[in-house]
């Protein structure tokens, strides 16, 4: 539900044919469909809603004819910042296609006074946000009782794979397994970003690491039965 695979959007890819190679490489791991989730500011900056509307047509064309078990769809990271909410009614934050889940990006260093307040506002405009990275948000790591919290009032959170593995660094894997342990997760997502290096969209190496934690079951609900849910904008 989580990735960086279109071209020249953010700090993903700057190319097609390294798109297609991570969609190859995602396909190879096993997945078989791929929210592309840019950052909306980048979007905002660089490009518009219809063009990389257009790039995920083009890029599933693209996979399509090289017969890439895999299909894309649209979502977008987006930011908190206090107009989140006015961001969606303008359609510059956008939710994952066609549901009501939104990833939402906690800022890295600081905790917003106003986090519970914008993602109330979300809630009541029917949309479910979907906290990404957690285990990379430095309050958090101080304190996961922030995300304890969030969940309570229903937010989803979501794991990198990368990091529960160990490759996002120390920091990262020790607070993804403290939340694994405190059941604070519902989803892994890949946070794709390359086609090589420790970002590449792999979800298999944070299943595995996971299931030490809290069981195979239990770890293929986060990358197959709740992913699911949320793309049919179903509840998991």
């Amino acid at each position: 539900l989580h990735s960086h695979i279109l071209p020249g959007t953010d700090d993903g890819p700057s190319g097609m044919d390294e798109s297609i190679e991570m969609a190859r490489l995602a396909s190879d791991d096993g997945t078989r469909v791929m929210v592309a989730s840019p950052h909306n500011r980048d979007v905002a900056e660089r490009s518009s809603i219809s063009a990389i509307r257009s790039l995920v047509e083009q890029l599933n064309g693209e996979i399509a004819a090289r017969s890439i078990d895999l299909r894309v769809v649209l979502g977008m990271e987006n930011h908190l910042e206090l107009d989140t909410p006015e961001q969606v009614d303008r359609g510059q934050a956008i939710p994952i296609e066609g549901t009501h889940y939104i990833l939402i990006e906690l800022p890295f260093e600081a905790y917003p006074l106003f986090t519970e307040d914008v993602l109330f506002k979300l809630r009541l405009k029917g949309l479910r946000p979907i906290i990404v990275h957690p285990e990379r948000i430095g309050p958090i790591q101080e304190n996961p009782r922030i995300l304890a919290s969030l969940v309570q009032t229903g937010a989803l959170s979501q794991l990198t794979a990368g990091s529960i593995a160990g490759s996002q660094g120390r920091e990262a894997q020790r607070v993804s397994q403290q939340l694994l342990r405190q059941n604070l997760v519902h989803l892994i997502g890949s946070d794709g970003h390359d086609a090589r290096g420790n970002r590449v969209p792999h979800l298999s190496n944070g299943v595995e690491a996971a299931a030490k934690l809290v069981g195979r079951a239990a770890a293929l609900q986060m990358v197959e039965e709740v992913p699911r849910a949320v793309l049919n904008d179903e509840a998991p």
